[in-house]
């Protein structure tokens, strides 16, 4: 939320073949390969690492939109090959250079953590020293979060300002940082907005451009700390079940009956399947929480290095739309992913078309901070009209019109700081009468498609 001024390398066990796509969607995989075609007509993309007259090996990658890299190391022998594409060397170092950029167990990212200076200081009112602090070029994060979670927080924002800087490039090369105060609670959330003067909002997170200050509440370290301890619970309960079923091998020489076997195997089984879920709770409310600040982030960084203040006017919903496409962005071998499409805003955006409830072009362009302010508080963009609508017209300039980083969209911009007309000025940017932009926007929009997840 914008305050008103008044941001795997997995080894598969198997290895599949699929076709090469012609393009790559937004999100999706825009890197350039060594290309292996197969007799039976399939094709396989990545690296060669080593070929010999009987086999090539290849690092197979597959970059699903939404999805972690994942590398596959597969041999594949010499009378399987029709033919390679092979990239130039330039090209073959650059994918190299990517694919050992990848950190597909996390150990990279727990080096970077171990390498920060942490300073302290007070936290509110009354926190005497119990604030961590990080200080960088685009932010300085104050928190009263444990070590581990300011440490990883610090970490991906740091990769995530730097991915911003590579797929939209600063206009300004440096300006003030932001000052970041993320909460370990949500109600020490609420103790700090209301020293703040913000008593009124009830927004887990939000950007205030007047102050330039993002504030974040979290309850990321107390779910770790409750999941740490079902997990000794669990560990202990596995111990009991190990010493059990000892006690009954023994007594029964290894052949324990059927009915005595089954309910210690039922118990594991249910530990397991806890495990799972809550492993699963711990990683959507760490995607959350990163959601959040990657969304209050971009706003932070347009308008610091971007568009600020001073030269440019960003209308609310193109600030509000491309929050929404960088919320969910992937970092990866220091570059950012974004565009994947999300099930649950395409779903809701066909609905809305289909009812005849979609925000009209006119009325977007017209809209202004009021409409964007309520819903967010209770993080329900992906069913808000306005919300849905901002994001889809943002997504349609970005991936089909390619406006991001443009002197089109510069021009747009800095005509409306001047009070340029709201309608006439977007007519300027896309070259087109408003009617007809609207229909071509519509139609690319039913086309889009229905991700499965």
């Amino acid at each position: 939320m914008l305050l008103h001024k008044t941001g795997r390398w997995a080894l598969a066990a198997t290895l599949s073949l699929t076709a090469m796509s012609q393009a790559a969607p937004p999100g999706g995989d825009d890197w350039k390969y060594d290309v292996v075609y197969l007799k039976n007509g399939s094709s396989l993309k990545g690296l060669l690492v080593r070929e010999t007259p009987a086999e090539i090996v290849l690092w197979y990658v597959n970059r699903k939109p939404g999805s972690h890299t994942v590398v596959t190391r597969s041999t594949i022998e010499r009378k399987e090959l029709d033919h390679l594409d092979r990239l130039d060397d330039k090209e073959h170092e650059l994918l190299k250079a990517r694919l050992e950029a990848l950190d597909p167990t996390g150990r990279g990212e727990i080096q970077r953590m171990a390498q920060l200076t942490l300073g302290t200081g007070d936290w509110g009112k009354n926190g005497k020293r119990q604030a961590r602090i990080f200080k960088s070029d685009h932010f300085d994060l104050q928190s009263n979060a444990s070590e581990d979670v300011v440490r990883r927080v610090a970490v991906r924002l740091e990769h995530v300002h730097a991915a911003y800087t590579r797929f939209l490039p600063p206009r300004h090369k440096s300006a003030d940082p932001t000052k970041l105060m993320l909460a370990r609670s949500l109600a020490d959330y609420q103790t700090l907005l209301k020293e703040q003067g913000y008593a009124s909002l009830v927004n887990p997170a939000f950007y205030d451009p007047k102050k330039n200050q993002i504030c974040c509440g979290s309850e990321l370290q107390r779910l770790g700390d409750e999941l740490e301890r079902i997990h000794k619970q669990h560990q202990q309960a596995l111990a009991d079940l190990k010493d059990k079923e000892a006690e009954l091998n023994k007594l029964y020489k290894a052949k324990i009956p059927a009915q005595l076997l089954k309910p210690i195997q039922d118990a594991r089984h249910k530990i397991a399947q806890n495990d799972d879920k809550n492993d699963k709770i711990f990683h959507d409310a760490t995607s959350r929480l990163f959601g959040r600040l990657y969304h209050e982030a971009f706003h932070a960084y347009l308008a610091n290095f971007v568009y600020p203040a001073t030269e440019a006017e960003v209308p609310r919903w193109l600030n509000e739309g491309l929050a929404q496409i960088f919320e969910t962005a992937i970092v990866e071998a220091g570059e950012l992913r974004v565009g994947h499409l999300d099930k649950e805003r395409v779903t809701r955006m066909k609905d809305l078309l289909q009812k005849g409830q979609f925000v009209t072009l006119t009325d977007l362009l017209k809209s202004g901070p009021k409409h964007f302010l309520v819903v967010h508080a209770t993080e329900k963009q992906t069913s808000d009209r306005y919300y849905l609508t901002s994001w889809a017209l943002a997504y349609y300039l970005t991936f089909d019109r390619k406006l991001l980083g443009t002197k089109a969209l510069d021009h747009y911009v800095k005509t409306l700081h001047r009070d340029g007309n709201p309608l006439t000025t977007f007519r300027d940017m896309v070259g087109q009468p408003l009617p007809q932009f609207d229909k071509e926007f519509r139609q690319y929009l039913e086309k889009l498609p229905i991700p499965r997840k």
